[in-house]
């Protein structure tokens, strides 16, 4: 499936939507509607990162300035020879008058696929290659003269149901799933005041009351602003249930009595309540409601399976796992009015980083870098597998290496890692960590990132690219948060907990600066190398664990002795900065350098 050999720049990707998706060999129906979304190459490839790091750099006069929907989309905007190519080539398919007439980046066409057949010369099947790998039988499709206008292609299946299906992604996020009854002998984890907690026992149950203790989230939350709004993303049929929260609230967080969050679907997606698969969502919604109290939190539940991923000895076969539609997700977003835009959302999700063709990772990393120039904060967990589980490339080299993670490579994103215990908190050993292969070290890491490789970075320098973004950038607990799921008490683990707990902490912060009259923080990690890092612990003690000789699908995978990556003073690839404090953070994000700004929706409309 290595098309981004094939064809140049030009990459094609399907994801399919639903159940009834083609078995290998199996065509595709005449009638299904093929969804067609093309990516052109931007006028200017460098002017979304300047502008990015422009509004986001607090050294920057352009702090805080944040862009509307339009003024981002300007800044991918393609040549007008290019939007020409792409459409003179629909063209000649009978097919220019399916595009609409506006401009933009993309170029999005709806189709039957006996359309798309004629448009591309092939059927739309699938096959075998020898190497026994499943890819869609659709290279040399676009013309050489147009490929160079084209930054990416992707498609969808549309079957016309959605039926809601339990991953059978390996588990990224795993849970620690000790059901248990909520009796006496729990009873002196469940207060919800931080004041009357004892942190010793947070050692064994992490409430949301030992979370606000440890990180000092003591004060009252201020009132919610109109503009607030804090977005928890769920995939792969994740359903977020009401009555799980309710009683989690009741139990864990009864000052957030009544609270509720708004569901959005994405790409036909659906949250029905009842005995669905649910443990990932209920755990982000849970904790993003008790501790981001008074924030609205919407949950934007995405429908659809991407397949067309290249595998590895994690997740080895598209007809069984499927992985995350990120594109359709941020493309969503980034669409999204400004006024209806998230300020912060929250990602529990992630994948081996080259099991996603780097085109395809290029090309969503660059949509969240627009979400960040119009003020949005993406957090995300930084992964469960430590340097890596499986420890092996997917190229055909089958080269002994650690394996970065997905979304958290992408440095327009704030990664998030774990830790655990207290007095002193410690790494988790399951924390991931490491560098990027597909994204280079961007210019606000240098410092911290490069004092690190040159004290730390020679052990396992044939293992990883030192050249990469590191990450995370922070971390956080991971370990023993109670949630109820199926109507009982579970534990969960993974930094797919750490993730929404961060992210709350930036949606009340913004919700405080709205009410100040500031814009949102925005894309966070110049801030943080710069200024922010004054406000975390640093975590020095502690090590992930990996490389051990067995892949999540139970393969044999090489074995790299004592693999892992220790937290040092400073930043460092399992822990970042370490753990926010959140009263220091509050400080220093509400005395960040003032500007003025424009009158926009959700921005300030006067000078401070």
């Amino acid at each position: 499936m290595q098309l981004a050999e094939s064809l140049g720049a030009l990459v094609l990707l399907l994801l399919p939507l639903v159940s009834g998706i083609p078995v290998p060999g199996e065509h595709v129906d005449p009638d299904v509607i093929i969804k067609l979304s093309i990516a052109l190459e931007p006028r200017d490839s460098q002017l979304l990162e300047d502008t990015l790091y422009a509004v986001s750099d607090p050294a920057s006069p352009r702090y805080g300035q944040h862009l509307t929907r339009e003024e981002a989309r300007a800044l991918v905007e393609p040549r007008p020879e290019s939007t020409e190519a792409v459409r003179r080539w629909l063209a000649g398919s009978d097919l220019e008058h399916l595009v609409p007439p506006e401009d933009g980046q993309f170029i999005r066409i709806s189709m039957p696929a006996k359309r798309a057949e004629l448009l591309f010369g092939r059927d739309f099947k699938l096959h075998t290659r020898p190497d026994g790998k499943v890819a869609r039988s659709m290279d040399n499709l676009v013309p050489i003269d147009v490929r160079q206008h084209i930054a990416s292609i992707y498609s969808t299946l549309d079957f016309g149901t959605t039926t809601v299906q339990g991953s059978t992604l390996y588990p990224k996020f795993p849970f620690s799933k000790s059901a248990r009854s909520l009796d006496s002998s729990n009873r002196s984890v469940c207060q919800d005041d931080p004041e009357s907690v004892d942190l010793q026992d947070c050692n064994n149950t992490m409430t949301p009351a030992c979370l606000r203790n440890l990180y000092n989230m003591d004060d009252p939350p201020v009132a919610a602003h109109k503009n607030s709004l804090f977005g928890v993303a769920g995939f792969l049929g994740q359903t977020a249930q009401y009555r799980e929260l309710e009683m989690f609230v009741d139990t864990y967080a009864s000052y957030a009595r009544g609270a509720n969050f708004s569901v959005e679907p994405i790409n036909n997606g659906s949250n029905p309540q009842g005995e669905y698969p649910s443990g990932e969502a209920n755990l982000n919604i849970q904790y993003a409601i008790s501790m981001a109290h008074n924030v609205p939190v919407r949950f934007y539940t995405n429908g659809g399976e991407y397949r067309d991923y290249i595998p590895d000895l994690d997740i080895n076969d598209p007809t069984i796992a499927s992985v995350e539609p990120w594109l359709e997700f941020a493309s969503y977003l980034v669409d999204l009015p400004d006024k209806d835009l998230p300020q912060v959302v929250s990602i529990s999700y992630g994948i081996n980083e080259h099991v996603l063709p780097k085109d395809y990772a290029i090309q969503t990393c660059n949509l969240f870098g627009q979400l960040g120039t119009r003020g949005v904060t993406v957090v995300t967990a930084a992964g469960n597998t430590g340097p890596g589980v499986s420890c092996m490339s997917n190229d055909g080299l089958n080269t002994t290496k650690f394996l970065p993670m997905f979304p958290s490579s992408c440095p327009y994103v704030t990664s998030v890692g774990g830790t655990e215990g207290n007095s002193p908190e410690f790494a988790t050993n399951f924390s991931s960590g490491g560098f990027s292969e597909y994204f280079r070290r961007p210019r606000w890491q240098d410092e911290a990132v490069g004092g690190f490789l040159a004290e730390h970075g020679q052990r396992w320098k044939q293992y990883y690219d030192a050249r990469g973004r590191g990450y995370p950038d922070l971390a956080a607990q991971a370990h023993n948060y109670p949630i109820y799921n199926h109507g009982v008490v579970e534990d969960a683990d993974g930094t797919s907990a750490a993730a929404p707990l961060f992210a709350s902490m930036i949606a009340l912060i913004n919700n405080e600066r709205f009410n100040l009259k500031k814009p949102a923080l925005g894309f966070l990690n110049p801030f943080i190398y710069k200024h922010g890092k004054a406000a975390f612990t640093d975590i020095t003690q502690g090590r992930s664990v990996g490389c051990q000789g067995v892949s999540y699908w139970g393969l044999p995978s090489p074995i790299i002795p004592d693999a892992g990556w220790h937290a040092v003073a400073g930043w460092d690839p399992i822990t970042g900065w370490g753990t926010p404090l959140f009263d220091r953070l509050r400080t220093l994000a509400l005395c960040v350098k003032k500007h003025t700004y424009s009158a926009r929706p959700g921005h300030v409309t006067e000078n401070e």
